[in-house]
């Protein structure tokens, strides 16, 4: 990052636009892509769910090509929805063309406004124009939905990139008690219509249900989670064995 870069982030984090947190756990960590998981305990048995893709699966394919894990996709953006049939994928990538919400059922979701201008590759849950008529409504599952769905026991890696719904997946899958071993995800505070209180509550709640922060990007925007009962343990098998 450059000079000027970190003075705007400190300057912001000194104003309080910005978290000021700080890595609450070393771990060993591998960088794929744009995102940083740990590798410990990751293996070809995990499943990964990846949340959001728009027209990049640059770190589903590395971490299948690292691992042959297998990575369950979604995005209900029609636009990517479409761009991914035109994909050739590995056969442990599978794509389900729906939103990851609290509930089950339905919800509307609003073309960003970047510069004012409705944007056609990304979809938020936060209308930023005057004209609801512009949202599409998308079929929606929650966290426990999925598992029981896929038949999977627990989630080994929860990456999201999903545009402001972040805040209340993390509140859903926490309340439902859902095994997630590691989580990255970008928050969305940067956006107008996102109090910067929201991601500070995110990351008590998960702070307070044993996740420990393992890694923050450069611009502060990616964090890498991991709960730190079952890094430990994992740890202890792999000395063991």
């Amino acid at each position: 990052m450059s000079t000027s870069l970190k003075s705007k982030l400190l300057l912001k984090k000194l104003l309080g636009f910005e978290i000021n947190s700080k890595v609450e756990l070393n771990c060993t960590h591998q960088h794929i892509h744009d995102w940083c998981i740990c590798p410990i305990g990751i293996t070809s048995e995990s499943n990964i769910l990846s949340l959001g893709i728009g027209n990049d699966i640059s770190f589903d394919k590395g971490i299948i090509n690292n691992y042959n894990c297998t990575v369950y996709a979604f995005d209900p953006t029609p636009r990517w929805i479409e761009w991914i049939k035109t994909q050739e994928v590995p056969e442990k990538f599978h794509f389900f063309p729906y939103a990851i919400s609290a509930q089950n059922g339905t919800i509307k979701l609003y073309p960003r406004m970047p510069k004012g201008k409705p944007s056609s590759t990304m979809l938020t849950l936060v209308n930023e124009g005057e004209n609801n008529n512009d949202g599409i409504v998308v079929t929606t599952k929650n966290i426990k939905t999925i598992t029981s769905d896929l038949n999977i026991s627990k989630i080994d890696i929860l990456k999201m990139d999903i545009e402001a719904a972040e805040y209340e997946v993390i509140d859903n899958f926490l309340t439902d008690n859902v095994p997630v071993y590691q989580l990255l995800v970008e928050f969305h505070h940067r956006f107008k219509s996102v109090n910067i209180k929201q991601t500070k509550n995110s990351i008590k709640k998960l702070f307070d249900a044993g996740y420990r922060i393992f890694y923050i990007s450069k611009k502060a925007r990616e964090y890498s989670f991991i709960h730190e009962k079952t890094y430990k343990e994992l740890c202890k098998t792999t000395i063991n064995s």
